[in-house]
């Protein structure tokens, strides 16, 4: 067991850094060209009546972007509005208009003038100042924005009007409203395919190599069972040594060979290991569309994983650790992965089903709110709390459970029946 989660370790961490650095060497070459940022004034926002929004490019002037690229708008009138004397004495200043896609306002995703050479009818380029430059960036204060635009789609890519106008106020009107300026936004670019090659390559790496470490830290080899001898029901306890069956095809690849005889799976490990996963597999799929990485995780998320590490902690506990006298866990068979979490050495009991159906529920929640709103879920405090009190019920009940015994089964046995029949290995079923 040891052995394969030192190769799941090494390869899981050859694969992160791998796909981490694609990533961030990518964010850099497309930060390089970046011009520095231009604050909007504090003044009053004022937009002269003639202004219109005539034209959207991206700023590799191709026909779609990504989020976190950079576009260009073209604001017909813009340069002459910025220095021409303006009524009221309310100057006009480009750099406090925002960028409006489908209506709506993307709030402090500010302007910032720029210069483009066009084309004009003469065929001769010419240097055209009307340009705003926008970064496609979710923030935190944009967040609800690209929510309600972005969030529920299933679409590999959506086409977003743009406009651009002053912070709470209609976007400026557009030259041809017929024809209106159009971006075609792709979310799922080269991003979100390695972040989604990432995620499933750590969960087939654990499922081949670490799904071991779910299992409980009982005494490997020694195994109790109830068995009801004469009308009375004795606790006899067993030496097996785990044993291999070959798979074949493509089970043999991802799942290696079928262990017998194993100790079970442990339930706090496994909720333990299924919110990590989770929560690792949303930051890197939000992260692979928006391009965000610095607005995802939520204190929620962290606490709700801070709850379950308590529980898995707790049970390690109650476990013992040390020697094999100090080490409980879970003397029985492994008889498959839901009926080991839901049961101890007297069967399925309710605290183990209660945690494991809160668990579903609220992971089912989560992965909706993902793919809803592309963000991970605030919690309600009331169901943290109803989390953590299925985790303490857990917990408590946990220590009032039956191990089995941990002796050696050969100088503690004492059943009347030493037939060749009782001296079988205990049947998983």
């Amino acid at each position: 067991m040891y052995r394969n989660t030192k190769r799941f370790t090494a390869i899981f961490l050859l694969v992160f850094s791998l796909v981490v650095s694609i990533n961030f060497s990518a964010i850099a070459q497309d930060s390089s060209d970046v011009p520095s940022v231009n604050f909007a004034s504090s003044r009053a926002c004022y937009v002269p009546a003639t202004l219109r929004t005539e034209r959207v490019i991206a700023d590799n002037d191709r026909s779609q972007v990504k989020m976190g690229d950079r576009i260009r708008v073209k604001v017909k009138g813009l340069s002459a509005a910025a220095t021409s004397a303006t009524p009221k004495g309310n100057p006009f200043d480009p750099r406090q208009l925002v960028l409006y896609l489908n209506g709506y306002q993307l709030q402090e995703l500010h302007g910032e003038p720029v210069s483009v050479m066009e084309e004009g009818e003469d065929q001769k380029k010419t240097l055209n100042n009307d340009w705003l430059a926008f970064q496609l960036e979710r923030t935190a204060v944009s967040e609800t924005a690209w929510n309600s635009l972005l969030g529920g789609t299933t679409k590999p890519s959506i086409n977003a009007i743009v406009g651009v106008g002053c912070p709470g106020k209609v976007a400026i009107l557009v030259s041809d409203p017929l024809s209106p300026p159009q971006l075609k936004i792709v979310l799922f670019s080269w991003r979100f395919w390695l972040c989604l090659f990432l995620v499933i390559s750590v969960v087939l790496i654990f499922i081949r190599y670490g799904r071991d470490s779910l299992r409980s830290p009982g005494i490997e080899g020694i195994y109790s069972k109830k068995e009801v001898i004469n009308g009375q029901e004795i606790l006899s306890t067993k030496k097996l040594i785990p044993e291999k069956e070959a798979r074949s095809g493509i089970a043999k690849f991802f799942l290696g060979s079928k262990e017998e005889y194993r100790n079970p799976f442990s339930l706090s490990i496994s909720q333990l290991a299924f919110w990590t996963f989770l929560i690792f597999s949303a930051y890197l799929i939000i992260y692979g569309i928006t391009g965000d990485y610095t607005n995802i995780l939520t204190g929620q998320s962290l606490i709700l994983l801070g709850i379950n590490s308590v529980t898995a902690f707790g049970t390690s506990l109650i476990d013992g650790q040390g020697n094999e006298k100090n080490r409980k866990g879970s003397q029985s068979v492994s008889e498959g992965f839901f009926t080991d979490i839901l049961s101890d050495i007297n069967g399925v009991n309710f605290h183990r089903f209660q945690t494991f159906i809160w668990t579903v529920a609220i992971g089912l929640f989560f992965v909706w709110e993902v793919i809803k709103n592309l963000a991970m879920p605030e919690f309600d405090d009331t169901l943290l709390a109803l989390q953590g009190i299925s985790a303490a019920t857990y917990l408590g009940l946990r220590g009032q459970e039956q191990h089995g015994m941990t002796k050696d089964p050969e100088s503690t046995s004492t059943l009347p029946d030493s037939s060749p029949e009782n001296d079988d290995p205990i049947s998983p079923g």
